[in-house]
């Protein structure tokens, strides 16, 4: 069993007495970090800005970061950067709890690793491509048509099914979470 990382736990003691509104940003920068092996990131940039409500704390994040990423059409290796913001409110244990809050820990540490892990995880594509062009493999010979040209004959899409997907090109967070170009 993996040993719990201590490099996102945060002693959130010392705003629990500060009065409403009071706030701290933590920056967070890191050159490489392995979450498990769902995800490895490099370059990991972020900031956690805890303020202090009525109720406890709201946490609130935003997050890049670089992942290698296998292409589901051509099979390369690409890197792929991810962009996350994320927002938490924790509360006292005596405050009733709504269904998207959570308790502030009895000792006063918070691990946000899980955190932001998940909303990372949020952003990595469903099928990930290198770039919107990527040709893919051959079906035929599996050559990388990106690099060669086997020559063999491809079916163009429908009319129709072109159609579709040039109008829903760029629909789903544009500019968002894109391939590293080199």
């Amino acid at each position: 069993m993996n040993k719990p990382s201590r490099t996102f736990r945060i002693n959130v003691g010392f705003l629990i007495n500060q009065p409403i509104g009071f706030y701290r940003d933590i920056p967070i920068e890191l050159d490489q970090f392995d979450f498990d092996e769902s995800l490895s990131v490099r370059d990991l940039k972020g900031n956690l800005n805890l303020s202090r409500t009525q109720s406890g704390l709201r946490i609130q994040s935003d997050f890049t970061a670089l992942t290698t990423m296998e292409c589901g059409r051509c099979l390369e290796e690409f890197e792929l950067k991810l962009d996350s913001h994320f927002e938490e409110i924790f509360t006292y244990e005596n405050h009733p709890l709504s269904e998207d809050e959570l308790i502030i820990p009895e000792d006063g540490n918070i691990d946000f690793e899980p955190y932001i892990r998940d909303y990372l995880l949020l952003e990595v594509p469903i099928n990930p491509v290198c770039k919107p062009d990527c040709l893919g493999l051959c079906d035929i010979c599996g050559e990388n048509r990106n690099l060669h040209d086997c020559g063999h004959e491809h079916e163009k899409p429908a009319p129709n099914m072109a159609r579709l997907m040039k109008s829903v090109e760029g629909s789903f967070y544009p500019g968002k979470n894109t391939p590293i170009s080199e």
